[in-house]
């Protein structure tokens, strides 16, 4: 009898052995609500960006004053407001998150552990039913029937043991699961608090590009006009020297060495990719093209991204120099720029940033985070400006108008980047 009350308990405890969690409900249902506030807030702000965001493409079609200039500025610095507020939720949200996983994690944990309980102790079950013979265990029972029971108890544990086991590895699996996206929560936590780092900066940046303006400009209209016409007739000086140097480079470039034309070698430097301007004779450059471009066409391709906007490495490679052409011709170049080298002898250049989130000789995987967008150097609003360069050709050359820029043999890139979807 005794070892029938045994399996008896065993088949309880089988049945019963999930845990119930029931004072662990309420924290998590706790994390929960809090993670769906904050995604009420983010879909809040969201439509705040998006409404920033259509104000600034109106005022960028607008005629150039000092009125249109500093709104657009303190428009791009209440968007930033607004990014900041949304990234600043998202850290708290994915900070939620983890500690709701953390909590799932330790409730897998314990019911492994249950599992393991309920395994040695069939498992010691069935090890004492082995040890007796049948005729041992007929003559111990009175009855025929009491034999069949026990054999029937036997069975049931047998079953019980390899249902266990089935169950023991799917909690194994499940728990895997969990930790595996917590670690990807806490990828995404560690990239929301360095974006929070870097948009903090870009507004402080667009503060004192304000505050410059007003001061260079004397708050006159007048003054800024001339200012304007200054910076004009540098950039074309700038244009025409920087038009001369990669003439010269793109005549060194051995197609034998760039990789074989085809889709998706290259990847995205945008989320959400907007082709704004492609490579060569667009009608833009058509239309300009005769003043900004001398007749030579667009050298990449050009991105809709606002300020702020990540951009990311279009391959793996080794990040080859960084600057800023602003600080000796503002307004009359690439603004700040990175390039980044790749092993099959492209290289990228990332143009008109708002900053720079790396450093000369990091490595880096395609995706990752090399900057943020802006609008800085010759632009007519915020965006990303990508050139292919064959890498060989690439060099940094000093020039008389606009110190020392980079520059390269440049090739379409969308020979290399994916098919738009």
């Amino acid at each position: 009898m005794r070892n029938s009350a045994r399996i008896l308990f065993l088949c309880i405890l089988v049945l019963f052995s999930t845990p119930l969690l029931l004072f662990a409900a309420d924290p998590i249902m706790d994390l929960r609500n809090k993670i769906k506030e904050r995604e009420d807030e983010i879909a809040r702000l969201e439509k705040e960006i998006s409404a920033y965001q259509g104000s600034l493409e109106q005022q960028s079609t607008h005629s150039q004053t000092l009125g249109g200039e500093i709104k657009k500025l303190e428009t791009q610095i209440k968007k930033l407001t607004a990014d900041i507020r949304w990234t600043e939720a998202q850290i708290q949200k994915t900070g939620f998150r983890i500690e709701e996983l953390n909590g799932e994690i330790d409730g897998k944990k314990n019911d492994i552990e249950e599992g393991k309980a309920v395994l040695a102790e069939l498992i010691k079950s069935l090890n004492e039913s082995d040890d007796s013979s049948l005729i041992e265990i007929l003559f111990a029972r009175g009855t025929l029937s009491d034999f069949l029971g026990d054999r029937e108890n036997t069975f049931r544990v047998n079953r019980d043991l390899e249902r266990e086991i089935r169950n023991q590895q799917v909690r194994k699996k499940n728990l895997e699961e969990e930790r595996n996206k917590k670690e990807q929560q806490e990828l995404e936590y560690t990239s929301f608090k360095r974006d929070l780092s870097g948009r903090k900066s870009i507004q402080e940046s667009v503060n004192t590009e304000k505050n410059e303006l007003l001061k260079e400009s004397q708050n006159k209209e007048s003054q800024f006009q001339k200012l304007l016409r200054e910076r004009e007739e540098k950039r074309k000086l700038i244009q025409d020297e920087l038009i001369a140097i990669e003439e010269e480079l793109r005549a060194r470039i051995d197609p034998s060495l760039l990789p074989q034309k085809r889709k998706g070698i290259l990847g995205w430097p945008v989320a959400g990719p907007f082709i704004t301007q492609g490579f060569g004779f667009t009608q833009f450059a058509q239309t300009y093209g005769s003043d900004i471009y001398k007749g030579k066409g667009h050298n990449g391709v050009d991105f809709r991204a606002s300020v702020g906007a990540r951009v990311l490495a279009v391959e793996d490679g080794k990040v080859k120099d960084f600057g800023n052409t602003d600080t000796i011709c503002k307004g009359g170049s690439y603004g700040k720029w990175v390039i980044v080298e790749h092993p099959n002898n492209l290289s990228s250049l990332y143009a008109h940033l708002s900053s720079v989130a790396v450093t000369r000789g990091q490595n880096v995987r395609r995706g990752d985070l090399v900057a943020y967008s802006g609008a800085t150097g010759y632009v007519t609003g915020p965006h990303l400006h990508l050139t292919i360069y064959a890498s060989d050709t690439y060099e940094l050359r000093k020039t008389n108008h606009c110190g020392v820029v980079p520059a390269g043999g440049f090739i379409d890139p969308m020979d290399y980047l994916p098919d738009m979807i």
